[in-house]
């Protein structure tokens, strides 16, 4: 992350919550939102913040698809409940090809 945050406008915010302390990150625009994408194709996370990724791709992809209006919102919004530890649905079926497993 720390190469990535040298080429693009992203920003950290970092919180407590019941004694645990939560970092986030925001990316400020479309080019750097772009370069984010492509590192973490070439980089997958390894957990379930890799589903997140996945779908939060999938919303890029709406977005573009559907640029001159907002007909996306609501599937994107209905996505986005699905992220994080409100995760309801998962596959593990990426880790079949994932670099740790490859000797």
């Amino acid at each position: 992350m720390s190469i990535i945050v040298n080429c693009v406008n992203i920003f950290s915010r970092s919180r407590i919550k019941a004694d645990k302390q939560y970092y986030s990150f925001i990316v400020m625009n479309k080019n750097s939102i772009f370069k984010v994408k492509d590192y973490f194709s070439k980089f997958p996370l390894i957990s379930s913040k890799y589903l997140d990724y996945k779908d939060w791709v999938y919303i890029l992809e709406l977005q573009k698809s559907n640029s001159m209006t907002t007909s996306y919102l609501d599937k994107a919004i209905n996505i986005r409940k699905d992220f994080n530890k409100t995760r309801t649905t998962y596959n593990w079926n990426y880790l079949n090809d994932c670099y740790l497993t490859k000797n």
